[in-house]
């Protein structure tokens, strides 16, 4: 026997009560304390009381196997240096995969009367401190069984597959524990397997279903019912995860387990939560919507008519809620006094109505009601091979089209013309100059370009008010046009300023008649209400094409020679220069 201060603590998991009884004998023979484990979920559990100096394991056992045992134990910085020994039946089939398991020794299980010659081979290697030792011992007089090997080919396919599935899967056994979980199951339960095992799925779950989950688990062992399924519609919560949880419940002899799948529908609920609110806004929108809308599928039936399409042609809603054909709609309406067509003649406009709406001709036309009320519709063909309808009121628009025209005749005439004197404004100034540029190209016509600043008018609203100079401004404008022919143009282009288009002139001198009357009109007095105000005016002359052809170069130069004048004197016209 061992001597005391030699005496080494060892863990025992093998699910062979024969075996596990003879190993136990051995190990304590040899002075060993001792703990023993049927398989190795209760290993794991052990281990959290009881560190041992050798942990002697089995490779296939259930709840949790011995290769699983291994990486779990190598994984733990507390454990991670325990004296690992694998021995089992099937080392010498899987010899490749048993040695990658990262243990200290590794013995094949023969007969029974080899148990105590491997017992006394652990204990020996174990004093020597060698560790890692990839050698599969005990393989004397072993042969390989074909059998064994399918077995555990299929086992790791299976172990592969539940690795890689997209659905968490956990196995629980009879009461509940959970004693293997894959990868997707940790990750969703957002535990390793360690922490997993041994604990219950309804720790991990939440939600309104959750008593009935854990009424099923209360009853699983004497139900009928050996399967559950949540609902889709009123999902578990797994944390932030929405899941569906399917558990079956699975006989092995006088015993059972179960195996729970949990489908993690989050980005489904996600998307069918966007999509219930896409058709909550569009039915909002198709219902505030002022034009009739109608939604067919491709055999004509109603899909979707909004509120206005329903006021339109006085259709219920019960009588849509059938999915009526667009036959039945308009034959719906046939006696109503909407259709202005001859009864003699309506089943040939019903087909050819429905010819044309099969045709999914999209061009706008109109529908003349026998009221007098105008639709304008279009049919519009779907993506799916349905129809959409769309009817607008357009009565309103046939009825004021003439109102809309001089509308927006006047709407034009206010944007170029001064709102005080009726007069052009220099915008539309602009445009008659390029018409009388074009014109006068081809004829070889001269134009003046006249800048009129009123002398004295600035004493006219000091004196008499703003409301008797505006007065004055529009005499000005009656006068500067009574001056001009109807070629020539006359606009204020704000203030007291004034511009003149003189066309249709060969020299300066037809320029010099103009300003002359100018002169002179201007400076006949203004009488207002018992008021005689005297002003004048100040006037430049440009002239095209000897001082440019361009606009804003002709008003600048004007406007210059506007300015000598009234340094001059006033009252009086200066000719621009080059």
């Amino acid at each position: 026997m061992l001597p005391d201060n030699n005496k080494y603590k060892v863990l025992i998991a093998e699910n062979n009560p024969v075996i596990l009884k003879l190993l136990s004998h051995i190990f304590l023979s040899e002075g060993c304390d001792i703990r023993l484990a049927g398989d190795g979920l209760q290993a794991i559990n052990a281990l959290d009381f009881f560190c041992p100096d050798i942990l002697f394991t089995d490779i296939i056992m259930p709840k949790l196997g011995g290769d699983e045992l291994c990486r779990i134990v190598r994984r733990n910085q507390k454990l991670k240096d325990i004296f690992i020994v694998i021995y089992s039946d099937i080392a010498y089939e899987d010899e490749k995969y048993i040695l990658d398991l990262d243990a200290d020794l590794y013995i094949a299980k023969g007969s029974y009367d080899t148990v105590i010659n491997h017992v006394h081979h652990v204990l020996d290697q174990f004093r020597s401190g060698k560790r890692r030792e990839r050698i599969l011992h005990g393989t004397e007089d072993l042969h390989s069984r074909a059998i064994t090997k399918e077995l555990l080919l299929s086992r790791r396919h299976y172990h592969a597959i539940m690795e890689n599935i997209a659905e968490a899967v956990v196995e629980m056994d009879s009461t509940g524990q959970i004693v293997q979980a894959n990868m997707a199951a940790q990750e969703l339960l957002a535990r390793d397997l360690t922490a997993l095992l041994s604990s219950h799925l309804t720790d991990y779950i939440n939600g309104p279903g959750v008593n009935r989950i854990k009424q099923w688990f209360t009853s699983v062992s004497t139900s009928e019912s050996t399967q559950y399924r949540s609902s889709h519609e009123a999902p578990l919560l797994v944390g932030q995860h929405q899941v569906v949880l399917k558990l079956v419940r699975i006989a092995e002899k006088d015993d059972f387990f179960i195996i729970a799948i949990l489908q993690d529908i989050t980005p489904h609920k996600i998307t069918e939560d966007e999509l219930v609110k896409t058709v909550n806004e569009f039915n909002a929108v198709m219902e505030s919507i002022g034009y009739g809308i109608l939604f067919m599928d491709s055999d004509l039936k109603a899909r979707i008519a909004n509120r206005a399409f329903r006021d339109m042609w006085r259709i219920p809603e019960d009588f849509l809620a059938n999915n009526p054909t667009l036959r039945d709609i308009i034959n719906f309406n046939r006696y109503n006094d909407i259709y202005d067509i001859p009864e003699e003649k309506f089943d040939h406009y019903l087909d050819e109505r429905e010819a044309t709406i099969r045709k999914g001709v999209d061009t706008l036309e109109e529908f003349h009601r026998k009221n007098g009320v105008v639709y304008e519709y279009q049919c519009v063909i779907l993506p799916d091979g349905g129809r959409m309808l769309t009817y607008f009121d357009i009565t309103k628009h046939k009825n004021t089209q003439v109102q809309l025209t001089n509308a927006l005749e006047e709407v034009h005439e206010l944007a170029n013309r001064d709102p005080l004197t009726g007069l052009p404004n220099l915008r539309l100034l602009q445009e008659r100059f390029f018409s009388t540029l074009s014109i006068s190209q081809r004829k070889g016509w001269k134009a003046a370009i006249m800048f009129i600043d009123l002398d004295g008018f600035k004493a006219v609203n000091d004196i008499y008010g703003h409301l008797t100079g505006d007065m004055v401004l529009k005499m000005v404008a009656q006068r500067l046009s009574g001056t001009i022919r109807k070629a020539d143009t006359v606009a204020r282009i704000g203030g007291d300023e004034f511009l003149i288009i003189q066309t249709e002139i060969y020299d300066n001198v037809g320029a010099t008649h103009v300003a002359d009357k100018i002169l002179h009109q201007l400076a006949c007095p203004f009488d207002l209400a018992g008021n005689t105000i005297q002003i004048g005016a100040s006037i430049g002359i440009a002239m095209y094409p000897a001082n440019g052809d361009d606009i804003q170069v002709l008003i600048k130069k004007a406007d210059n020679a506007m300015y000598q004048a009234k340094n001059l004197g006033r009252q009086r016209y200066i000719f621009a220069t080059d």
